[in-house]
C-alpha cells in the first residue's frame, strides 16, 4: 500500500520524533530522510521505529566526483546506508552526481559522459550487491540539465537500472525534474512501469504540489493504471506558507488525486 511521506527538514520540530508526529498530525504516514548526516538520521528512525518512505541523500561525495577521494567517500558512506535502509526496509535515492553538468560553462566533472556513465555504473554494481545482501533498495533519480548531464530523463534512469539488472535496483520520478525534462510526464512514468520505485513530487517551481502549474491528476491516473504500489515522498525546496497550514492542505489534496485516480481505474 503506498505510503504519503514529506521530507523532515519540511516539518517543525527539534528531533525526528517531534518531525515524525507533526507529519502524522498533518496526514502524512511517514518521513523522507533528507539531513546530513543521514546515519544519524536513520538511527534514530530505527530507534524511535519511525516509517521512512526513503533515505534522499546524507552521505559524502557523488559517486562520478571530479575527486576520487570523494568517490570513494560516496562509495563508502552508500554502503553503510543500505545496511541502515535494510533495518528500515526502505532504499537511498542515488543521483550521479548534482552541481556539475557539461550544459553551463566551467562546471563539467572534467571527464568524457561516457567515462562518468562507466564510472556510474562501476560504482553502483557493488552497491545494488550490497542493497540485495541488506534487503535495502537503491532508487536512481533523474535531474535536469542544470544539475547534471548524466541522467536527466526518467528513461535515462531505467536504462541505467537495466544495465545493473538488480532486483533491489529501482527508478524515482521526481515531478520537478520530469516538469523540465519530460515532454509527456504522465508517458515517462507509464513507461518506467515495474521498474519505478519511487516518486517525489513538488510543482513547478518546486514548492508543494498545487502551488505551481503541474497537473498532478495526470501523474496520479498514470501511477494508478501502472498499479504502482510503491512511496511517495513530498521533496520541496520551500513551502508557500506556513506548515501548519500548507501541509495539512497538501497531503489531503495528495490522497484525494490517489483515491480519484484509483477509483478511475
Amino acid at each position: 500500500m503506498t505510503r504519503i511521506g514529506v521530507q523532515d527538514r519540511l516539518v517543525p520540530g527539534r528531533t525526528l520524533a517531534e518531525k515524525y508526529e507533526a507529519a502524522r498530525r498533518f496526514g502524512f504516514d511517514a518521513l523522507e530522510l533528507s539531513e546530513r548526516p543521514a546515519f544519524d538520521e536513520a538511527r534514530a528512525a530505527i530507534r524511535e521505529k519511525i516509517p521512512v518512505t526513503a533515505i534522499a541523500g546524507g552521505y559524502r561525495g557523488w559517486l562520478i566526483d571530479p575527486d576520487p577521494e570523494k568517490v570513494v567517500a560516496a562509495r563508502t558512506d552508500i554502503t553503510a546506508l543500505l545496511d541502515l535502509a535494510g533495518e528500515l526496509g526502505t532504499g537511498i535515492v542515488v543521483v550521479p552526481i548534482w552541481g556539475r553538468t557539461r550544459n553551463l560553462p566551467g562546471i563539467a566533472t572534467g571527464r568524457t559522459r561516457e567515462e562518468d556513465e562507466a564510472l556510474f555504473l562501476e560504482g553502483l554494481r557493488p552497491l545494488a550487491e550490497r542493497a540485495e545482501r541488506a534487503g535495502a533498495r537503491i532508487f536512481i533519480e533523474p535531474l535536469n540539465r542544470y544539475q547534471n548531464d548524466v541522467c536527466v530523463t526518467v528513461g535515462d534512469a531505467v536504462r541505467f537500472r537495466d544495465a545493473i539488472d538488480s532486483p533491489a535496483v529501482f527508478v524515482v520520478g521526481d515531478t520537478f525534474h520530469m516538469n523540465i525534462e519530460e515532454a509527456d510526464m504522465a508517458a515517462s512514468l507509464i513507461e518506467a512501469g515495474e521498474r519505478l520505485g519511487y516518486v517525489q513530487m513538488a510543482d513547478s517551481q518546486r514548492f508543494e504540489p498545487g502551488a505551481g502549474h503541474i497537473d498532478f491528476s495526470e501523474i496520479f491516473s498514470a501511477l494508478a493504471g501502472i498499479g504502482y504500489a510503491g512511496d511517495i515522498g513530498l521533496e520541496c525546496a520551500a513551502l508557500s506558507g506556513d506548515p501548519e497550514i500548507v501541509l495539512p492542505r497538501t497531503a489531503a489534496l495528495l490522497r484525494d488525486l490517489m483515491r480519484e485516480s484509483e477509483l478511475a481505474v
